[in-house]
C-alpha cells in the first residue's frame, strides 16, 4: 500500500511540476512506478529514451550521444545470496563495482556510507567523467536504486552543475 501511495505521489508530482527552471536549464520530473524513485532531468539537454520491457528505469541521452544517464532499480537478491544482510549486499556491490566496472578507471572519489545505505564512485574513463550513486532502498524486497551519469570532460563546467541539480532531486 505504501508503495502504491508513493508511486501515485511521484506521478502526480511529475505532472504538476512538469517543467522547472534551475540556473537557466529546464528540468522535467521522472518517476519510476515499479521501484518508486523520482528524479528531475534537464529536459532540453538529455532526452528520455523508451522504457525497457521490465520498466526498471530509464536512459537519458544527449543529442550527440556523448552524455548519458541511467537511472534504474534492481533487486539486490539478483546479485547476492539471501543469507547476506542488505548492508552486506551493498558492501559487496560497492567492491564489485570498484574491482570490475571501474578497475581500469581513474577513480577520484569513492565513498561507502553503510549507515545511510549508499555509495558513490566517481572519476574519469575514456575521456569522460563518470558518477555512480547506488542507494539501498528498504522495502519488503530490498533493492538498489542506481544512478549513473557519464559526460565528456570538455563539458565538465556545464554537466557538473546539472549533476548537482539532478542528485539533489533524487528520492526513493
Amino acid at each position: 500500500m505504501k508503495k502504491i501511495i508513493l508511486s501515485l505521489f511521484l506521478l502526480l508530482s511529475a505532472s504538476i511540476f512538469a517543467l522547472k527552471e534551475v540556473n537557466g536549464v529546464l528540468y522535467r520530473g521522472y518517476g519510476n512506478s515499479r521501484f518508486g524513485f523520482y528524479l528531475e532531468y534537464p529536459a532540453e539537454i538529455l532526452f528520455m529514451q523508451p522504457a525497457p520491457a521490465n520498466n526498471d528505469g530509464r536512459k537519458f541521452v544527449s543529442n550527440d550521444g556523448e552524455t548519458e544517464i541511467l537511472a534504474y532499480g534492481t533487486y539486490s537478491l539478483d546479485f547476492y545470496p539471501s543469507e547476506l544482510s542488505p548492508i552486506q549486499q551493498l558492501r559487496n556491490h560497492y567492491y564489485d563495482s570498484l574491482g570490475n566496472e571501474y578497475a581500469y578507471s581513474d577513480v577520484t572519489y569513492k565513498k561507502l556510507n553503510e549507515a545511510k545505505g549508499w555509495y558513490i564512485i566517481s572519476g574519469t574513463q575514456n575521456g569522460k567523467i563518470f558518477y555512480k550513486k547506488v542507494h539501498l532502498a528498504y522495502t519488503p524486497d530490498s533493492y538498489f536504486m542506481v544512478f549513473n551519469m557519464e559526460y565528456p570532460i570538455y563539458q565538465k563546467q556545464l554537466y557538473n552543475k546539472i549533476l548537482e541539480n539532478i542528485t539533489r532531486t533524487i528520492s526513493y
